[in-house]
Formats: structure tokens, C-alpha cells, sequence
């Protein structure tokens, strides 16, 4: 009896004692969740080897197109992939995991082409998506006849080109994008306020007694953090450029000069041209319009900048709109 019970152990245990070493799971790039290879962790894959680490479960990254890791795993030729949206044709195919991160995703456009669009008929127009990606119900809805792209940045690319009208894309993903690789073109996405998708992310595993074991455990360790908000990613926020300008002279004013404030207490410093500034705001003057086409007044009136470098690297200081020349 003895025997028997202790073969009975070992054969339950078996499955745990596997999962406890490490799992293969297949991701791929999808900044800031998921790095590039050889890269640092994102925040998502950040998030899974906290959850499997409760246990010591160690995570074996192995980087796949994920229409690839889906059709692998629903195959039973891969162990889990992450991370996936869950839509009901997936779920006929794979199993999927208590929720893991949330995320929102939108609709974005190139505002160059806004006066052609007609916002309230959206499938009138062209979409482009990533392959391998949804979005949620409402979005994927405007997705049938979408050209596909295999990576966002061919497809982000695909719209400042206006190839495509519109691209849906998580916005944590596209603040990622537009922040380090298209800041220059960054004011160019607009995204359609009205249409917000809030979604969860998961691990997917093969409907197979190894998947469901697997399932089951990463459940429970999900369930024993539930309360740790921490595990939870902030959303990236688009990052708001600034204008830069080089300071100029102008017809009469041979000197550039500027002002520590507006009061009638004040210093005078003067600025070498070609010193660059950072505006930190820019004049009524210049902000309203005029009714008039009389613009001196506007010309000479000041706004306030931050200096970036020369002698007076670092001063706050107010000057002239007609030194201003945008870089």
C-alpha cells in the first residue's frame, strides 16, 4: 500500500515538478510591453516572470511571429505564448489565462488627410492593422478588409504615407512609436476620440491536459497578486514637443536682447545670435488673431523662452517675437 501511494504521488507530482523549472513561452516585439530581443524585459513580459517567479518558474523567451505562436500552440507544438487578445475564434483554438495587464487601444489617422474624412462613416474608408493582432470587438468590427502589415512600424509608416486612412493600435504602443522613433511626425497621428477600446492580455496555452495544468497554475499564481496594483503598467503618454528656436537679428535690431521679467524691475542681458531657446510660452500677440494686418506691435511684443545654451545657458528670459525662428 505503502508503494502504491507513493507511485500515486509521484505520478501527480510529475507535472508540477516540470513546470516548476521553467516554461517556453513565444512572444515578440511589441514595445513597451515586449522588448526587442537581447533587450531588456518590457513591461508585460516584466509583469508573467513576476507571476511564475512566486513558484521559481523560470520563463524561456523564445521570439515568433504570433500568428506563428498561435498556430503552434493550438497544435500543441508550443507550450504557452503571451501576450494575446481573447476573441472567440482563439478561444475555439487555444486556452487562455485569467487576464494578466489591460490595455486601451484606438483608432488613429494622419491629421493631414482629416478635411477627406467623414468620422461617422468609417467604413467607407481604408484600414490597415498588424498581423496577428486584435483589438477588441468594436474596432475589429471596421477591420474585415484591412491591409495587413507585418510589424507596426510598416504599418504606422503605411499611414504617414497615406497608403491607409486608418490604423487602429494600443496607445501605450503608439506613444512608444511616436515618442523615440517619429517624434518629428508626431503631431501628425490624431486618434478618433469617440472610439476607445479597453482589453485584457493573456497567456495562451494548447487545449491539451499539459496546456490545462499549465493554465490552472498560472491562474492560481495570478489570483495570489490580484492585489498588488504594481503589477499593473502605467499607460505610456504621448510626449508633448516643445518648440525650439534660434535667435535671430532683425531690421533695426542689430542686438538681441533680453529681459529677466515683465515688471517694470527688470535686467537686460544681451544674447548672441544664433543662441537656441526653448519657448516656454509664446505671446498673446502671437497666439490671437489680429484685426488688423498691422503686426508690428506683434513683432515687438514678448514671449518667454528658456535658454539652452551660450553665456546665459539656463535664464529665463523675454524676447521678441521677430528674434524667434522655429528650428
Amino acid at each position: 500500500m505503502q508503494k502504491l501511494i507513493i507511485l500515486l504521488l509521484t505520478l501527480v507530482l510529475i507535472p508540477f515538478c516540470s513546470l516548476a523549472n521553467s516554461i517556453s513561452v513565444s512572444t515578440n516585439k511589441w514595445a513597451p510591453y515586449i522588448h526587442a530581443e537581447h533587450q531588456p524585459l518590457g513591461t508585460a513580459a516584466d509583469i508573467l516572470q513576476q507571476v511564475m517567479g512566486q513558484e521559481f518558474i523560470s520563463i524561456q523567451w523564445h521570439y515568433q511571429n504570433y500568428d506563428l505562436a498561435l498556430k503552434l500552440v493550438s497544435e500543441g507544438k508550443q507550450e504557452a505564448a503571451f501576450p494575446y487578445f481573447k476573441t472567440p475564434e482563439r478561444e475555439e483554438l487555444v486556452l487562455f489565462s485569467r487576464p494578466i495587464f489591460s490595455v486601451t487601444s484606438s483608432i488613429y489617422y494622419n491629421r493631414q488627410r482629416q478635411n477627406d474624412f467623414d468620422l461617422t462613416q468609417l467604413n467607407k474608408h481604408k484600414f490597415g492593422r498588424v498581423s496577428g493582432y486584435s483589438y477588441g470587438e468594436v474596432i475589429d468590427a471596421y477591420l474585415t478588409d484591412a491591409v495587413i502589415y507585418p510589424n507596426e512600424i510598416d504599418a504606422l509608416e503605411s499611414l504617414f504615407k497615406n497608403e491607409i486612412d486608418f490604423l487602429p493600435m494600443t496607445e501605450s504602443v503608439m506613444n512608444t512609436l511616436l515618442n523615440h522613433t517619429y517624434r518629428d511626425q508626431a503631431l501628425l497621428i490624431k486618434k478618433i476620440e469617440a472610439i476607445v477600446e479597453h482589453d485584457t492580455l493573456h497567456l495562451i496555452a494548447p487545449k491539451t491536459d499539459d496546456g490545462t495544468l499549465l493554465i490552472s497554475r498560472v491562474n492560481q499564481l495570478l489570483k495570489q497578486v490580484k492585489d498588488v496594483k504594481s503589477l499593473q503598467p502605467g499607460p505610456v503618454e504621448r510626449f508633448i514637443p516643445k518648440d525650439i528656436a534660434k535667435l535671430i537679428t532683425a531690421e533695426g535690431y542689430p542686438a538681441i536682447v533680453g529681459q529677466s521679467s515683465l515688471s517694470n524691475i527688470t535686467q537686460y542681458y544681451t544674447l548672441p545670435q544664433g543662441t537656441q531657446v526653448l519657448i516656454l510660452s509664446w505671446s498673446d500677440k502671437i497666439l490671437k488673431p489680429s484685426s488688423t494686418d498691422r503686426l508690428y506691435k506683434s513683432m515687438i511684443d514678448l514671449s518667454h523662452v528658456v535658454v539652452l545654451n551660450g553665456p546665459h545657458v539656463g535664464k529665463e528670459l523675454y524676447i521678441k517675437n521677430m528674434h524667434l525662428e522655429i528650428q
